[in-house]
């Protein structure tokens, strides 16, 4: 069975990340994916925030717009192909957001969009008024999925999900509000995201079910066991949730991701860990999890695996 990490912020693995050589780091990645036995990533390259919770490393616009490069996701691909994909941002007030939004794919390994409005910097307002829709139109017409970070706040994609139809959006972490930090601080962009008690979470996923009801929004399984549990590893409780999001959705609709390198700094578990409590698990069929841990990422993105046992190309 092949397994994909749907989330790493790979370039993020050591301790000295922000100053370590691309080769190294991306050495590093990949042989501490074989010892977990994971196959394939999707980089989700961040280099942190300022203090005005803008991303670092990145040019700001007379207008205001953020706009990143991704070199450690580019060096990633090159120097390993078959194992690494990233996605990439694209600020919604860009003035050449649409030229932008083309090119995502032309990119070697570049396969989607993401999108994480931030309370404080207005960017969460912004995408209840539907300042969004250009972006959303533009990835619409150009073919681009997008995930959406938006931790208790996933009602708020309703409108672009009737406007945007053609459009595969994929609902970040479970859908549902960020977890207390068991050890270290919450991140200072995710501390409006916070919800207190575990009762509380749980029912903001019963509010991510209703989602189902659109069928271009699939869910990225992920911070499960952080932010749906009450019990250490194996996290047995967190597997009736995870049922009832299969049956709402279709496992088509349900992927696997570890976000380790966050969850560690917040979790302190390993990410090996974060796999195995639902790989090893027999609450679901052995297609249930080739669907959760590759098939239903494939099928999302677009992105596709030859088969030379048959005649067409399939997830």
């Amino acid at each position: 069975m092949e397994i994909i990490d749907a989330q790493v912020h790979l370039n993020m693995l050591l301790p000295n990340w922000q100053s370590v050589d691309l080769d190294v780091a991306v050495a590093a990645g990949a042989a501490t994916m074989d010892a977990v036995g994971i196959d394939v990533a999707l980089i989700a390259e961040s280099w942190g925030f300022d203090a005005q919770m803008r991303p670092a490393r990145a040019t700001t616009l007379p207008n205001g717009a953020i706009r990143q490069q991704f070199p450690f996701s580019a060096r990633a691909v090159a120097l390993y192909p078959d194992r690494f994909v990233s996605l990439r941002r694209v600020d919604h007030r860009d003035p050449e957001l649409d030229r932008l939004v083309s090119e995502v794919r032309s990119e070697p390994g570049a396969l989607c969009l993401r999108v994480v409005p931030i309370v404080d910097t207005g960017e969460v307002a912004a995408f209840e008024r539907g300042e969004y829709a250009a972006l959303f139109a533009s990835a619409e017409a150009h073919q681009v999925p997008i995930f959406a970070s938006l931790p208790g706040r996933g009602a708020m994609l309703v409108r672009y999900l009737r406007e945007f139809p053609k459009l595969q959006v994929i609902l970040d972490h479970t859908g549902v509000g960020v977890e207390p930090p068991r050890i270290g601080t919450v991140a200072p962009t995710l501390a409006r995201s916070v919800v207190p008690t575990l009762e509380a979470r749980i029912a903001q996923l019963e509010h991510v079910v209703e989602l189902a009801q659109y069928p271009n929004l699939a869910l990225k399984w992920c911070h499960a066991p952080a932010r749906l549990s009450a019990q250490p590893y194996p996290h047995r409780d967190v597997l009736p949730h995870l049922r009832r999001v299969i049956d709402a959705f279709g496992i088509e609709r349900v992927m696997w991701a570890s976000d380790f390198t966050q969850s560690f700094h917040t979790f302190g578990r390993p990410w090996s860990e974060a796999l195995h409590y639902v790989l090893d698990s027999d609450e679901l069929s052995e297609s249930e999890k080739a669907w959760l841990f590759g098939g239903s990422l494939r099928k999302a993105l677009g992105w596709l695996r030859y088969d030379p046992d048959r005649e067409d190309t399939a997830c």
